[in-house]
């Protein structure tokens, strides 16, 4: 594909660039006003925070960036990642009193990417998934996995804590009506992996009929019914709302 990629330009020149809203039925008043934010700016918005506020950072089309960028000390994308992670503070495993002062799970599409953080890194790390028939980014190699398969799970639980997959993998749907559940959700928690679906979204095109234009029904649903352990969600303070309104300590 031939076009114009963020590794093509300085941080200074993509400084300059204008975030927008990309959906157009979005709020389109800030377009252009702010720029873009580095990992390291991101971070600081939930350091700043006066609670404790996790981060959940994607090492995004790992393969390309390792392709395209050579740093100067032989290091990989996945090396820097983590280093900026570190030097924030981040550490520990999942639920670890080290990992509960800055709470941080890492996703990221490609398993070998996950494999190998694996050794720089105890963070949690979740194995992001969008169509099951479809290839795996991978750093090592391009194959076909059957992810829904046992012996696959068994594999990649040895390196992450959990699949974040599209939700569509977990319900299937037809004519915007929920269908089928399917048994990944089952085989995954068999193997002891958390499951976090995305990405759930407020808005009436995003919302199947089954929920009746209520984004509380979804999340209901897919936490009760379902029983995901965690949601992927453009929409958090709704979230957490429900979350307060249902929990049993409230």
């Amino acid at each position: 594909m031939t076009d114009w990629f963020v590794v093509d330009f300085t941080l200074e020149e993509l400084k300059l660039l204008g975030v927008n809203q990309r959906f157009s039925f979005r709020d389109q008043q800030y377009n252009g006003k702010f720029p873009i934010i580095t990992f390291e700016e991101y971070i600081s918005i939930a350091q700043d925070a006066k609670r404790v506020v996790g981060i959940y950072p994607e090492i995004k089309n790992p393969v390309f960036i390792n392709q395209q960028v050579k740093w100067s000390d032989g290091k990989k994308f996945e090396d820097k990642f983590v280093e900026i992670l570190k030097k924030y503070g981040y550490k520990g495993s999942y639920g670890s009193k080290e990992w509960l002062k800055q709470r941080a799970f890492i996703q990221s599409f490609a398993p070998g990417s996950l494999t190998y953080v694996a050794n720089l890194t105890d963070l949690p790390k979740v194995f992001l998934i969008d169509d099951v028939t479809i290839r795996t980014e991978d750093t090592n190699q391009q194959t076909y996995y059957e992810l829904t398969s046992g012996s696959y799970l068994d594999f990649i639980k040895n390196y992450v804590i959990g699949i974040g997959p599209w939700k569509d993998t977990v319900v299937t749907t037809k004519n915007n009506y929920l269908d089928e559940v399917t048994d990944l959700v089952a085989k995954a928690h068999a193997c002891g992996l958390q499951v976090h679906p995305y990405t759930f979204r407020n808005e009436n095109s995003f919302l199947h009929y089954d929920f009746h234009q209520d984004p509380y029904v979804e999340y209901d649903y897919w936490i009760n019914k379902i029983g995901v352990d965690g949601l992927f969600t453009d929409f958090t303070g709704s979230l957490h709302n429900f979350q307060e309104k249902t929990s049993p300590l409230s």
